[in-house]
């Protein structure tokens, strides 16, 4: 066995040093590891997100909210939900933008629903999105989990924009 002398441990320690620091991404480059506490780095993906959200949407798209059964409604904001939520498991996604947002709540509130107390959960979770607020994106996952007696994959805290941004372009980029 050989020995690699102090050398080579130097390196060794800052190869492992810099492997901390860096990962790599899906697609074989390098890319940063933003620290969740770094103002700078939270603030440029805000921005990123908020970008995302005010791009427009398909009216073909949207327009296909309106022949979706309750189910399926219900199924489309749970996926949107995992944009915002950290979970051990997510199954489905889809991009929260202002149209799609907009479009969801109107169609729900023009709906006519099997179980009333369905359409009153997802207007009550879309409500505050029409004003850009996710506050309450981990409870409305959880609600709509818990409907779909989910028992793998409950949402544990909101993701940190960093987190968002990385998903969003995961997802959808």
């Amino acid at each position: 066995m050989k020995k690699f002398g102090v050398t080579g441990t130097i390196i060794g320690i800052l190869a492992c040093i810099v492997a901390v620091y860096f990962y790599l991404s899906d697609d074989g480059g390098l890319k940063l590891n933003f620290k969740k506490n770094d103002p700078v780095a939270t603030k440029e993906a805000q921005t990123k997100i908020d970008k995302s959200f005010a791009a427009p949407v398909s009216s073909k798209v949207t327009d296909e909210y309106e022949t979706m059964s309750e189910g399926e409604l219900i199924q489309e904001v749970h996926n949107m939900t995992h944009q915002k939520v950290e979970a051990d498991k997510k199954w489905g996604a889809s991009e929260i933008t202002a149209d799609k947002v907009q479009k969801l709540y109107e169609v729900i509130k023009n709906k006519a629903f099997k179980n009333s107390s369905n359409k009153q959960m997802l207007l009550d979770i879309l409500e505050p999105w029409t004003r850009k607020d996710f506050t309450n994106a981990v409870s409305a996952h959880n609600q709509i989990w818990s409907y779909q007696k989910g028992n793998i994959g409950k949402a544990t805290r909101l993701l940190t924009p960093q987190e968002e941004l990385e998903y969003i372009e995961d997802e959808f980029r």
